[in-house]
Parts: C-alpha cells; sequence; structure tokens
C-alpha cells in the first residue's frame, strides 16, 4: 500500500514537473540568443601646419559595442537591415565585413577639411584633446517581438556641442522578419496626418507640441518618420524625429507616442498589427 502511494506521488510530481517546463516553454515565447561584436580604431590628426580648426594633433577614437543575433536568429534580409542601420552597408558578405568598412570610413579623415591633413592610425592615444565617434546598442524581447536600439554619438573637440542619434529595428520573432510601418497602417499618408493631431491633441506629446519649430505648428500633416518602435505590451507605436527635424537641438530627439486605440480612430490598421496588438485594442 505505501509502495502504491510512493508511486502515485512521483507520478503526481512528474506530470506537474513536465507542466512547468511546458508552461515555461509557452511564455518563453520564440526568444532567440544574442552576442556582443566590438572593436575601436585609434586614429591621429597633425594639425601643427595651422590648417583646419586646430593648432596641434588630435587624437580620435571610433569604436562599437553592439548586441548581434545568432546565427540564423533572425532573417537574411532582417539582418541586412540590420546592417545597413548600424554600419550604413547592406551588401557586405556579413558583419564582419561591414563593421570593418565602417571603421575606416566613419573617421574624421572623412571630412572634406581635413583632406590636406595628416591622418595615422595608431595603436595607442595620448592626446589632450580626444574627438570620438562611438556606437552602442541594445536588445529588447517580449513574446512576440524583439527591438533592436543603436545609439550613434560624436564630438570633435571645441564644438559646440556632441551629435547622437538612436535608431530602432523592430524583428517579428515568428517569422523572423523585420516590421515597417506599412506593415502596421493601411495608409501612410494618413498616418502622417494621424501624427500631427497626435502632437496637437495628446497630452502626453505636449513636450514636443510646445518644443516645435514654427513650421510644424498646427500643420495638417508631419514629415513621414523614418524610425519607429512597437510597444505592443502598451498598445502603443512610438515614432521619432532626430535632432533638428522637428525641433531645436536643445529639445533632443522626439518620441510621438501613437496609442493603436487612438490612432484606429484615425488610420486603418493592417491584419498584421491587428492581430499584434489584439482586437480589444482598436476601433473596427
Amino acid at each position: 500500500m505505501k509502495l502504491m502511494k510512493r508511486l502515485v506521488q512521483l507520478l503526481c510530481l512528474i506530470v506537474l514537473t513536465g507542466t512547468f517546463f511546458v508552461l515555461a516553454g509557452c511564455n518563453r515565447g520564440n526568444r532567440f540568443s544574442t552576442h556582443t561584436i566590438s572593436d575601436e580604431q585609434y586614429y591621429r590628426f597633425n594639425f601643427e601646419n595651422g590648417i583646419g580648426p586646430m593648432d596641434h594633433f588630435v587624437g580620435e577614437v571610433v569604436s562599437y559595442n553592439l548586441v548581434w543575433p545568432d546565427k540564423g536568429a533572425i532573417s537574411p534580409a532582417a539582418e541586412r537591415e540590420l546592417m545597413f542601420l548600424c554600419f550604413g552597408d547592406s551588401t557586405a558578405s556579413d558583419v564582419k565585413e561591414a563593421a570593418y568598412n565602417w571603421l575606416e570610413a566613419t573617421s574624421m579623415a572623412s571630412f572634406e577639411y581635413l583632406d590636406d591633413i595628416l591622418v595615422e592610425m595608431v595603436d595607442d592615444l595620448d592626446e589632450k584633446d580626444l574627438a570620438y565617434c562611438k556606437m552602442e546598442s541594445s536588445c529588447q524581447q517580449d513574446s512576440q517581438l524583439a527591438t533592436f536600439i543603436v545609439r550613434n554619438e560624436s564630438f570633435w573637440p571645441r564644438a559646440v556641442h556632441g551629435i547622437y542619434s538612436v535608431d530602432y529595428l523592430t524583428v517579428d520573432l515568428e517569422s523572423g522578419n523585420t516590421i515597417h510601418l506599412a506593415d502596421l497602417v493601411v495608409d501612410t499618408n494618413l498616418l502622417c496626418e494621424a501624427i500631427a493631431h497626435a502632437i496637437q491633441d495628446l497630452d502626453v506629446n505636449k513636450e514636443t507640441r510646445e518644443c516645435l519649430f514654427d513650421e510644424f505648428v498646427d500643420v495638417d500633416r508631419m514629415p513621414m518618420p523614418h524610425n519607429f518602435a512597437v510597444d505592443s505590451a502598451r498598445n502603443n507605436i512610438n515614432v521619432f524625429y532626430g535632432l533638428y527635424e522637428i525641433t531645436p537641438y536643445c529639445c533632443g530627439i522626439q518620441s510621438i507616442i501613437l496609442p493603436i486605440f487612438w490612432l484606429s480612430k484615425h488610420v486603418p490598421l493592417t491584419t498584421y498589427a491587428k492581430r499584434l496588438f489584439g482586437p480589444e485594442s482598436y476601433l473596427e
């Protein structure tokens, strides 16, 4: 009798354990693994001849530190888009080649006014004045989407301020393909009109409204954004405008929040968007 009882308890434990791992697998969704790629290159500029903005040596550090999807984690087309977003190159044979080309092409030596100045690659820098150009990224995943966030920042000594940007690329975890705005809304022209209304009417976008260049105040439509992110957990689409696009530098990068329920009143959503956000998040 005791043996039978122990066998029943053991079977129950096995069933519960199996159920736990099944549920854990479901909650994990289609998440994929990533790795980090990084490198840096040092340059020295000779301004001793009084040519250009300096009168001495200046060093520059060009670097990247990126989260990258493991091989086969996303579609080849999506990886090419990510490669272009990071390195401006979608034709390189692989990310290593694209990164190598970027390290050399991104140097301040590519600026026209530096053509006649001696530039050399060096192993280390000890200059007092340092320029830099750096790129970093992260990856956020939920059960449906993975979003790569790429940050670029550059600075030249004696400049008034540096320049920075933040770009997003969102991948559908089920298909492995990149999501574009045209995959979410039926008419992108109507989307530009909706963005203008969102800035003017929604309190969540008040800071942008108060910072707009005069030419964008009370307009019927905004420029087509090329940078956006999907927040499926909060049922929002966030569109972004970079430095100087619609506001002064001091206001920074602008994020316009478009709640899906509100957006669906202004722009028809695609079948994919309705499935992504769920039936309770939009109007028919």
